[in-house]
């Protein structure tokens, strides 16, 4: 299907000030990446900064160089000094990767107001009382304005893979904004509420200076297929199905999920959830109105055991192969109250994400060894369809906004330049295609085209547990070279009152060598570890010196013999 650019000339809503006021556009996550979304649009006025909006604060999840890390925040130091200028932060929708870095970020921004639509309100509000903030995001409707300092802020309803997803439209003093995050055009969604393409062609007639669209799905041919498709798959599959039926997706998809229970219950089935995501996000839905179903259809997990596994349909977490989610558990006979037997069924109806690939897989494996039957997108289509836009939808929204520069996001760099290449055929210049780096800030002056003012030096914030921000590149080189070449631990007992060496050393190996069959190299490694501590001269004073000397002295003698570069942590028992 091919469509055509409408505006070729449009029409800017500016300040009378025209070339006082400037507009910056920080991204803080989102480009080059699909998630750790957050934006930052920055008001000024003479070059001084006046008045901050933020769009979404999300979380990125770790790759597998990041041995050991949770999750991925932004880098919000940019804002540690402007913090008086945040006028307040908007949500698009309730996905982690739009607003899953607020519980860590939001004591970092003070007392900043926050609004989403009701669902992604609800969502975010949960994760704002696990870690005990006691604040709240504001939920706001569709037909609502927000008058957010010099910042008017309306919502435009889109399609997803969540309920209450929506675009902003942004009316700054220099032009319109239009945040076209994550969306598709499905003329069939579950809840029937279809996107707003009125409200789209409204503002696309009004002018629209930039369009920050999602690019995500820009390699994929047509429009992206509707949620129903899934459906009759689910059916399908229930009905060949003997057993305990499991079924897992995102804990945010509401809208599959009110799907499945709606198939299940026709089937006769009751329903048990598990896992703590999916209790949440279901009990949250229920409140508000946007999942409905017959509470005495719901059994307690410890209640399963008295109903015959033929009746149990289980709307189970951990699609994306968690380590300790309750698919995890169950896979590895870890649940009290849940065992895979030969004649259940289990349907993974959400794909990977990338970097998740290897634990779906052997979470798969799992399910197979325990005598399940296990549907997946790979061998069975119409499991999952996307909740992003393929070339149909995005160049439906890019005709429809007509705006003079387009900002891809939410996608990698290639997804980018693959929209540029969209946009070209619409007849859009390759310049009017902003594609910036990481780090790089855009402003936009009326009757100027925009331009990088400034990069910053962005990192990955990463999570450990309950530390944030203190697993840095050091410890992840540290993480990589014990899981790939291991680690050997020097231990040197001293006494405290002198300071001299009174022994040996000792030396072991975790993940580089096993000792009882390397008991050479080893008896060699702490002859160096003695030469090194120089035991005739008396006590040591430098320890700092001495640690080095050993770790070097060891990892060349330890490469020489072996090839390898194990981490060496020389270690002082005082005794």
């Amino acid at each position: 299907m091919k469509f055509f650019r409408r505006h070729q000339h449009t029409i800017y809503q500016g300040s009378a000030h025209v070339g006082k006021d400037a507009l910056r556009l920080v991204p803080l996550g989102g480009i080059g990446n699909v998630t750790k979304n957050m934006y930052v649009y920055e008001y000024r006025v003479d070059g001084k900064l006046r008045d901050i909006l933020l769009v979404d604060c999300g979380v990125g999840f770790p790759d597998a160089e990041m041995y050991g890390v949770d999750l991925v925040i932004p880098d919000v130091r940019y804002l540690s000094d402007k913090r008086d200028k945040i006028r307040g932060l908007v949500f698009t929708h309730g996905h982690d990767d739009h607003i899953g870095g607020i519980p860590h970020i939001y004591p970092k921004l003070g007392r900043v107001p926050m609004w989403g639509t009701k669902l992604t309100a609800a969502f975010a509000n949960i994760k704002l009382k696990e870690q005990a903030i006691r604040t709240q995001v504001q939920p706001v409707d569709f037909g609502q304005e927000l008058h957010i300092g010099p910042f008017t802020v309306s919502f435009v309803r889109v399609t997803h893979s969540i309920p209450d997803a929506s675009n902003l439209i942004i009316q700054t003093p220099i032009g319109i904004f239009y945040h076209g995050s994550d969306f598709k055009f499905d003329f069939q969604p579950l809840d029937g509420k279809r996107s707003e393409i009125e409200k789209i062609n409204a503002v696309g007639r009004r002018g629209v200076l930039c369009l920050l669209t999602d690019s995500l799905g820009s390699e994929r041919r047509g429009f992206t297929p509707s949620e129903q498709v899934i459906g009759e798959t689910l059916e399908k599959e229930l009905s060949m199905c003997s057993g305990k039926f499991l079924f897992t997706t995102q804990s945010s998809n509401i809208s599959r999920i009110q799907l499945a229970i709606e198939i299940a219950l026709k089937h006769g089935r009751k329903i048990a959830f598990l896992g703590r995501s999916i209790d949440q996000n279901t009990e949250a839905s229920l409140k508000i109105g946007y999942m409905r179903f017959p509470r005495e259809a719901v059994v307690r997990d410890r209640d399963l055991k008295r109903l015959p596994p033929m009746k149990q349909f289980l709307v189970v977490a951990g699609a994306q192969g968690q380590p300790g989610s309750a698919l995890s558990r169950i896979a590895n006979d870890d649940h009290r109250f849940v065992h895979i037997e030969e004649g259940d069924s289990v349907v993974f109806s959400a794909d990977p994400i990338p970097g998740n690939e290897n634990s779906v897989s052997a979470l798969i494996d799992e399910l197979y060894r325990k005598g399940a039957r296990v549907a997946y997108s790979n061998i069975m289509e119409d499991l999952h369809v996307s909740g992003h836009g393929s070339q149909g939808d995005l160049m439906l929204m890019l005709s429809s906004v007509g705006p003079r520069y387009i900002f891809p996001i939410g996608g990698t760099y290639r997804h980018m330049m693959q929209y540029r290449r969209l946009a070209q055929d619409l007849g859009y210049d390759k310049r009017d295609v902003l594609i910036p780096e990481e780090g790089e800030i855009l402003e936009f002056r009326p009757g100027m085209p925009p331009k990088v003012v400034q990069t910053l030096e962005l990192e990955n914030v990463m999570i450990d547990g309950l530390g944030i921000g203190d697993v840095g590149e050091i410890v992840l080189r540290d993480r990589q070279t014990i899981a790939t070449e291991g680690i050997v631990i020097v231990i040197v007992p001293m006494e405290k009152s002198t300071g001299r060496v009174t022994a040996e050393p000792d030396i072991v190996s975790r993940g580089f060598v096993y000792m009882r069959q390397s008991e050479e190299l080893i008896g060699k490694a702490k002859r160096l570890v003695m030469e090194s501590l120089k035991l005739r001269k008396g006590r040591i004073i430098d320890w700092q010196f001495v640690r080095k000397q050993i770790s070097g002295n060891l990892d060349e003698f330890l490469a020489r013999e072996t090839g390898r570069h194990p981490l060496i942590v020389p270690v002082i028992v005082e005794v």
